[in-house]
């Protein structure tokens, strides 16, 4: 029997959710449903920096776990034939700190390179700064990942239809299980108040042939860390960045770009000569914790299998992968649940 699962979402966590259902599940058929597809998702205009970030109060064991999970994968994407299609490199640079952690990140041991950085460093780079690291981090670019993606998907014969959902019962007659990776939409489509937008905007500019940097500052909610990250072409990079809490503005704002550039230009100074090619802004699902569980749920008066995976705040390159084989061991639990009990054989 073909059991079909229909995952709400074509950002990278419903993407790659329904890509592994697709392929690791048998007798299944998937179909993703989005009024939005790439180029025009929240990640499409991200740097794709692998860095936990705006997770909430997410259990660290399961970042750790997700993060792992999907930092191996993008190794092994990084060293396949693939790894440029698909967006996927690993770049060296500085994070900056504003104020001394009291200890080193948990990804320390899984990135490359990590070394304190030396007062000679910091007072040569960056003066003015108390500590930093020099590391080599893993991208994953959105613009180029999702399409690769989404090619592989189809190829295994993944389905998707473009249509803009106001209710879960709109589709549940259609699908045994449903799968909901809305992203910050949640707070709507699924009445869950716990999800809010979390701004961020970006800047893109001719690169003036800097290394990669990040200052970090304690990871509030509201603060607006101080980046330069690759873009898909070496010509340019993406300085920002906001992250403005329940600001529903997709639009780039004049004035968060001019501060953007300034603090990019005060931690770089060659900026000074570089253009700018455009502006993004996008919304990240933020959450008191990502939500990644099943439930029946009675939709239009009939109990359905639900699986949700959403809330990721800005860790969605970071943790998808790990997510989506999560999510999709839930869905093959929903599956085997809604097996008929085998009779007893009669002797």
């Amino acid at each position: 029997m073909v059991h079909k699962v229909c995952v709400v979402g074509a950002g990278i966590i419903g993407l790659s959710t329904a890509y592994i259902i697709q392929d690791k599940i048998p007798d299944v058929e998937v179909t993703i449903i989005a009024d939005r597809f790439s180029p025009d998702t929240t990640g499409d205009g991200t740097g794709g920096l692998w860095m936990p970030y705006l997770a909430g109060n997410t259990p660290m064991e399961l970042i750790q776990k997700w993060g792992k999970d999907t930092w191996d994968y993008l190794i092994k994407i990084l060293r396949s034939p693939e790894a440029d299609a698909a967006g996927v490199s690993i770049h060296s640079g500085h994070i900056i700190y504003e104020k001394k952690p009291e200890q080193d990140p948990f990804w320390k041991d899984m990135v490359f390179h990590f070394k304190h950085c030396t007062q000679h460093e910091l007072d040569a780079l960056f003066p003015g700064y108390p500590c930093g690291v020099h590391v080599t981090m893993m991208f994953c670019l959105c613009l180029r990942y999702l399409p690769w993606l989404m090619e592989r998907y189809k190829a295994i014969g993944g389905k998707t239809m473009k249509q803009t959902l106001s209710s879960l019962s709109e589709i549940s007659d259609l699908y045994d299980v449903i799968v909901a990776c809305p992203g910050v939409r949640a707070r709507h489509l699924l009445d869950d108040k716990e999800v809010y937008p979390i701004r961020g905007q970006i800047v893109t500019m001719t690169n003036p042939g800097s290394l990669i940097k990040y200052t970090d500052t304690e990871k509030a909610e509201g603060s607006s860390d101080t980046y330069l990250l690759p873009s898909c072409s070496a010509e340019y990079i993406h300085c920002g960045g906001t992250a403005q809490v329940n600001d529903w503005n997709e639009e780039s704002d004049p004035e968060d770009a001019k501060r953007i550039i300034e603090r990019c230009t005060k931690l770089v100074p060659s900026l000074k000569s570089a253009e700018v090619v455009g502006t993004w802004a996008g919304l990240r699902p933020g959450r008191s914790s990502v939500r990644l569980e099943k439930e029946d749920k009675m939709i239009a008066g009939k109990m359905k299998k639900v699986v949700y995976n959403y809330g990721h705040g800005g860790s969605g390159i970071t943790l998808h992968w790990g997510c989506a084989l999560d999510a999709t061991e839930l869905v093959r639990q929903s599956i085997t649940e809604l097996q008929p009990l085998q009779s007893p054989s009669k002797l």
